[in-house]
């Protein structure tokens, strides 16, 4: 499972009509993964959105995730379900969805050591800087915070959250992670296969 680039995408960041041509050029630039996030709105709109997210992304060779909504996840036949520390335990949506790949979310070692516990395919960590993607993120974690949480994890895979941007990049890549998640500076990038290529670049795991 190639965790190397999520791409975060939701109605409002990633308009339906410019959808074909953002992931794309996401996939170009590197991007693997494209994780549906519809917190807000009709479950039918979102059920919708996410079956032409989910078939344009196919169609470039990327993995499909949805964060949170097990219902949405199982609808659209995701290959990944990300779970926050409030939603589904792990183990419950391992036994509703055990064909999915599920990943949980920690935003320090306290966190991290409840999210390893149960097992997941990988830890979204973070936030690592600071984001406005979400009003009630929890203190920056930094790349040296970043490190030893990848140290901790041992052979748990670790994607950075939280203020990605491809000129901090470099910095989250050195601290060990498998993988790097990001919404704006994907969505509101004017070139976005340049903007996956800068976020992607220093990786050095082999899928």
């Amino acid at each position: 499972m190639d965790l190397t680039l999520h791409a975060l995408i939701d109605h409002r960041g990633v308009p339906e009509g410019r959808l074909e041509t953002f992931l794309r050029e996401a996939a170009a630039g590197g991007v693997t993964v494209v994780q549906l996030r519809e917190k807000e709105g009709p479950t039918r709109e979102a059920l919708s959105y996410g079956e032409r997210a989910r078939r344009i992304a196919r169609a470039q060779g990327l993995l499909f995730a949805v964060n949170d909504r097990l219902d949405l996840a199982l609808a659209l036949e995701a290959d990944i379900l990300h779970l926050g520390q409030d939603d589904l335990p792990v183990e419950v949506a391992r036994r509703l969805a055990p064909r999915m790949a599920l990943g949980v979310s920690a935003a320090d070692l306290v966190e991290l050591e409840l999210a390893l516990a149960a097992s997941p395919d990988y830890i979204g960590y973070g936030p690592v800087f600071p984001t406005p993607s979400k009003a009630d993120a929890a203190t920056p974690v930094g790349p040296l915070g970043l490190a030893a949480a990848v140290r901790r994890a041992g052979g748990c895979p670790i994607v950075a959250i939280g203020g990605l941007t491809p000129e901090n990049a470099s910095a989250v890549w050195r601290a060990g992670v498998r993988g790097i998640a990001v919404i704006a500076a994907l969505t509101a990038a004017s070139d976005v296969r340049a903007a996956a290529a800068a976020l992607s670049r220093g990786n050095s795991h082999v899928p």
